[in-house]
């Protein structure tokens, strides 16, 4: 596959999570060994530890190339939780492109919603399916979201 397809195609992906440009104002690979994005506080139930919930909506979305897809991720803390929050991405359109991707840092004060509108470059081969995973790490407490985008023709 030439390399400006690859290009096309991570394109694509990154209409999964906009956060991934907008926080970070761009995209890095990002290295599998970073022991701290797959540790995780196991805490006393009489005494939670702080946390947050991440939620990204929507979860999945269908768009054509040339169309906006807008999206909100959204960080709600929990037990006083007031610490930074690292994103990473990990995307997978199949035998057409992989890769894992620094998102960037999300900040208190919180809960905080970031709304982003991306539009699916018209070039984007079609149809495609997208999978990907948003991972957030910070205060020593992980949330995933699963997510889906449906390039159609």
């Amino acid at each position: 596959m030439n390399t400006g397809i690859r290009v096309v195609i991570l394109i694509s992906a990154i209409v999964l999570v906009v956060v991934a440009v907008s926080l970070s104002g761009q995209i890095l690979p990002h290295s599998d060994e970073q022991e701290t994005m797959n540790q995780q506080n196991l805490s006393d139930p009489a005494h939670p530890s702080p946390s947050f919930i991440l939620t990204v909506t929507p979860a999945t979305a269908h768009a054509r190339p040339g169309d906006p897809v807008d999206c909100e991720v959204l960080i709600v803390p929990q037990n006083g939780f007031n610490e930074s929050v690292r994103l990473q991405l990990k995307v997978d359109a199949g035998a057409a492109f992989r890769g894992t991707y620094d998102a960037g840092v999300m900040n208190p004060p919180y809960p905080r919603t970031y709304e982003y509108r991306v539009v699916v470059p018209s070039q984007a081969p079609a149809p495609l399916t997208v999978h990907g995973t948003l991972r957030a790490v910070g205060g020593g407490h992980s949330e995933e979201v699963d997510l889906v985008l449906y390039i159609e023709s």
